[in-house]
């Protein structure tokens, strides 16, 4: 997205342009030991360290789950280099043939720290397993870095808020499925919850159908099928998603999340599991707060002003 503004970042609290709060499990408290990755690993003489380099930029430089570590390591008088992540037994054929112009001892799988440290302290301590770059607390790099078009951001929290304001209904939860198109965020669909209990019947859930129907509809009239459900999808929603409607996010693979109001004890992102960025499932994506106040103030009147007719 193009003209983006640039980010106020509040590293401590991780808040963007003082409206944006981001949402996250995160591991900035170091454990005493870190998550380990199994990972393949051969030992070489120390005079083929330069043709082995050469060999795993070829065949082995775009795993980012290893750009942490350091490939190489001295070990005595050997160099242990780690090849690649150990995925199955039956890598070990494959990996003995790409080294095969290559003068190696053992290949073998150990394990080495998954994940980088948020202290240069925690990464020399985890260094004793397996040598680690430090590059800086990673989570500081990305909030440096991510970028959004608030101009953008704030018209699409006002257009869910003016769905909102229509239903009439101080139960009422909406989101909207959104997505970039030419540098501009389309709304994709629509949905609403009346009031109604049944997580089914939830607005995430009910916007993720519409996104389904909308595919099937494609498939039938002969288009290409798209992968996951929302993949390049953004959601907006005014209510923290429950725990079924963020796992459905998760199995639908979105971009990213942005609520108005947190709903404790039953939602499932800041709320308790913090699904979107939990370790072990298959996908993670941003989950963001609104903190802007004139829209929180809308969103408080819209519910208030229907209690009061009742």
């Amino acid at each position: 997205m193009k003209n983006r503004d640039q980010p106020e970042v509040d590293l401590k609290n991780g808040i963007l342009y003082g409206t944006l709060k981001q949402i996250r499990l995160g591991t900035d408290v170091d454990p005493e030991s870190p998550n380990l990755l199994q990972t393949w690993v051969c030992t070489i003489q120390p005079k083929n360290s330069k043709a082995l380099i050469s060999l795993l930029k070829q065949n082995y430089d775009d795993e980012p789950r290893i750009r942490h570590l350091k490939r190489l390591t001295k070990v005595g008088d050997h160099i242990k280099a780690i090849i690649c992540p150990y995925e199955e037994e039956s890598q070990r054929n494959e990996i003995s043939n790409s080294l095969r112009s290559l003068e190696y001892d053992d290949l073998e799988v150990i394990k080495v720290p998954r994940d980088q440290a948020s202290t240069r302290e925690t990464t020399l301590k985890w260094s004793s397993i397996w040598p680690l770059t430090w590059k800086g607390n990673p989570n500081h790099q990305f909030l440096n870095t991510v970028k959004f078009d608030m101009t953008q951001e704030r018209q699409m929290v006002n257009e869910l808020l003016s769905y909102l304001e229509q239903t009439n209904n101080s139960d009422s939860s909406v989101t909207v499925m959104a997505k970039e198109v030419d540098n501009k965020i389309a709304i994709q669909t629509v949905a609403l919850n009346k009031g109604e209990r049944h997580p089914s019947q939830h607005s995430v859930m009910k916007a993720i159908d519409a996104i389904a129907r909308n595919e099937n509809n494609q498939r039938k009239d002969g288009k290409q099928e798209r992968g996951y459900l929302c993949t390049d999808m953004i959601v907006y929603t005014t209510h923290e998603p429950c725990v079924m409607c963020s796992m459905a996010l998760v199995h639908s693979r979105i971009v990213r999340c942005t609520y108005l109001k947190p709903v404790s004890p039953g939602g499932g992102m800041e709320s308790s599991y913090y699904l979107g960025d939990l370790d072990g499932l298959n996908w993670k994506f941003q989950i963001w707060r609104w903190l802007g106040e004139p829209e929180l103030s809308r969103l408080n009147e819209a519910v208030d002003n229907v209690r009061l007719e009742y």
